[in-house]
């Protein structure tokens, strides 16, 4: 029978990435879809090993073999999800909270015209800005600002609040809970990684890595005139104990 092309399996691939992170104890805490991803590439390598012969000037090739090879990872995503940046940015989730209260003659000293004072609670409201001891009280606008959900004191340009005075602020806080993303304290990312093709065109595959160690790769523009992205790289690690007879991941053809 001749061999013909077939146009069925040229692949113009999309997908959807799921990432289960591993906890500290190397345990699965549940897959996460990373959102639009624009880019999800393996890439094999191998490390060779050659040897020339020295009998004469050509020195041609008489032995090569491969001593390793490795797979690496590579993944562009779009979506800035706290899970996302803590991937991109080896942190953890966490959330700031603050019960509302209000707080009397909290001190600040020496501020300076022109510049912001971070109150110890956020999201304050009924805001009094006085001197030491309760005097002068100080006019908001003219004197002062309030960045409300930060919780900073501005001190305005040519107010009364002279340059090195110390001021005591009197406000109320809210209650909050806040996601944040704790970064730098982790030193390395890793879990299950799982693919589900939605190919435009071609066969649509599944594929399981049990164990991919994941890092950051490249700039993250919080400030920029396109679109922001992170790319992640990573390696497959094996997974021998667990999946004997295919330690590194699998492939599924599912369509």
């Amino acid at each position: 029978m001749p061999e013909v092309v077939n146009g069925n399996n040229i692949l113009l691939g999309r997908g959807k990435i799921y990432f289960d992170r591993f906890d500290s104890g190397g345990v699965r805490t549940g897959e996460l879809f990373l959102g639009n991803c624009p880019t999800f590439e393996i890439t094999p390598t191998s490390e060779d090993i050659k040897k020339y012969s020295s009998a004469d000037r050509s020195a041609d090739l008489i032995a090569s073999d491969v001593l390793r090879t490795t797979l690496a990872i590579r993944i562009v995503g779009d979506e800035f999800s706290k899970e996302n940046l803590a991937m991109a940015l080896f942190g953890d989730t966490a959330t700031l909270a603050q019960t509302g209260s209000t707080v009397t003659a909290e001190e600040i000293a020496g501020v300076l015209q022109g510049r912001y004072y971070a109150l110890a609670m956020r999201q304050v409201s009924l805001v009094t800005v006085t001197g030491t001891g309760g005097t002068p009280t100080y006019t908001v606008d003219d004197d002062y600002k309030v960045d409300a959900t930060t919780g900073r004191i501005y001190i305005v340009e040519g107010g009364a609040i002279t340059d090195l005075s110390d001021i005591e602020v009197d406000y109320t806080y809210g209650t909050i809970a806040l996601p944040t993303v704790r970064g730098m304290n982790q030193t390395s990312v890793k879990g299950y990684l799982r693919f589900i093709g939605d190919p435009a065109r071609g066969p649509k595959y599944e594929c399981e890595i049990w164990r991919a160690s994941m890092r950051a790769d490249g700039a993250i523009g919080f400030i920029s005139d396109e679109y922001a992205s992170f790319t992640m790289t990573g390696d497959i690690e094996s997974d021998a104990a667990n999946h004997p007879n295919e330690p590194h991941y699998r492939l599924i053809r599912i369509a």
